[in-house]
């Protein structure tokens, strides 16, 4: 197997993501092309369509390293709460602020919500095991799907008023606010 032409592509993707990055901080995702994308990235439009078949390909290899680079961090915390996993959740969207920032302005935090839900099968087998995750397969899904739609929806509020509570101070409220009696 040639993993040089494998390193070279994955160096491409990524030379593809930061020019989105870039451009996407002048122009709505909706607008930007590939030829604007091959400019910025100094690649081909050819090697573009050799890796990507379209740019919600591209935004959608992005996102995917995300939901990685989220779950790596969840791994190497070795967290086994679940609490413990909603601030490590948010910590990490507090680090790139800038980021959903951006992607709330260029109106993709809905594309982003909706892989995250297939990650969350991959961090409750992590930090529970695949025996119990097996065990509760049939109600699973309706669990994570309730966790994860209230942690979007939360994160959606969030990113609407700036980021402007600490990610520690806002899951200290919410964890004060479900277990108490007067709400």
């Amino acid at each position: 197997m040639n993993t040089t032409n494998g390193k070279i592509a994955e160096q491409s993707k990524e030379k593809f993501v930061k020019a989105l990055l870039v451009i996407m901080e002048q122009y709505d995702f909706k607008e930007i092309t590939v030829t604007q994308l091959s400019q910025e990235a100094g690649l081909s439009r050819k090697t573009f369509y050799r890796l990507f078949k379209d740019k919600e390909e591209l935004i959608s290899f992005f996102f995917e390293n995300l939901y990685k680079e989220c779950l790596l961090q969840i791994k190497s915390r070795q967290l086994q709460h679940y609490w413990d996993v909603v601030q490590c959740y948010f910590d990490f969207c507090e680090e790139r602020k800038e980021l959903l920032l951006l992607l709330k302005r260029n109106h993709l935090l809905v594309p982003l919500f909706e892989g995250s839900y297939q990650y969350s099968f991959k961090v409750f087998e992590h930090v529970r095991s695949k025996e119990t995750a097996a065990i509760y397969s049939s109600f699973l899904p309706y669990l994570l799907a309730y966790s994860v739609g209230g942690m979007y929806s939360m994160l959606m509020k969030w990113v609407e008023n700036d980021m402007d509570i600490p990610s520690s101070l806002l899951i200290e409220k919410l964890k004060n606010g479900l277990t108490s009696a007067d709400l």
